[in-house]
């Protein structure tokens, strides 16, 4: 974890310490300063930001506080670039580590109706337009950044792609099924495959959208750097997990 010890810390709240990485720090000022269109005024730039690595942090302390709740252990998050990170260790049986990763997209399955309600409410009281002035229409605009946020967050968390909750919830499920060790290798496999489809779609080669759920995955044509970053790192995580599976298979025989 010395990687991930390289950040400050933001404080301890519930005995569990977060800290932000360094690379965090890089991304933001890429993201405001450097990325950012013109055109779109800082504050709300800051306010995305903070909404979208806030919501991030809450879906954390879902996974922490729940470990915490089965008996598990949890003492540490991580925020990066690409999201968050909860250390969490749970009892070794797939009850607890079932309830300590649904957690997570469960804080955001909550989130999501809720803001939808109170955004839709103020849409049609008019709170975006009149005089009501900029801290109400930065009140509302949050609010509806905060409905497409979680909504987006709890789509693609629950991609079966190891190590994204998707993944994990699939081997934990497969794990009372078909036993711990299979689990790991059919999870590593259908995670190195949808590591592989990120590649391609951050690539450009192809995209994807799903109507049901107006889920939207790349853009043809046009390079997603985070999608092939995400797609690799998935690769080598599912891979790793495959590859513990087969060191368990082979103790067994031994």
């Amino acid at each position: 974890m010395d990687f991930f010890n390289q950040g400050i810390p933001l404080g301890r709240w519930f005995r569990i310490t977060v800290v932000i990485h360094w690379t965090f720090l890089l991304y933001a000022a890429n993201e405001l300063f450097l990325s950012r269109d013109p055109r779109l005024p800082l504050g709300i730039s800051v306010l995305q930001l903070t909404l979208l690595f806030g919501t991030v942090l809450v879906h954390e302390f879902g996974h922490a506080l729940s470990c915490r709740a089965v008996g598990g252990e949890a003492l540490h998050i991580i925020l990066w670039p690409l999201g968050g990170i909860a250390f969490v260790q749970p009892p070794m049986n797939p009850t607890a580590w079932l309830i300590t990763t649904v957690c997570g997209p469960l804080v955001n399955a909550i989130l999501w109706p809720v803001f939808w309600y109170i955004s839709n409410h103020m849409l049609s009281t008019d709170m975006l337009v009149g005089n009501n002035g900029p801290v109400a229409q930065y009140i509302a605009f949050g609010c509806i950044l905060m409905t497409e946020i979680n909504r987006g967050l709890l789509l693609f968390n629950l991609i079966p792609a190891y190590p994204m909750d998707g993944g994990r919830m699939l081997q934990e499920i497969l794990w009372f099924i078909v036993g711990y060790g299979k689990s790991l290798m059919i999870a590593g496999m259908v995670g190195v495959v949808a590591g592989a489809a990120f590649v391609v779609l951050g690539l450009g080669w192809q995209d994807i959208t799903i109507p049901v759920i107006n889920l939207h995955l790349g853009q043809k044509g046009t390079t997603n750097t985070i999608l092939i970053i995400i797609g690799i790192l998935c690769a080598m995580q599912s891979w790793g997990i495959y590859q513990r599976s087969m060191e368990i298979k082979g103790w067994r025989k031994n």
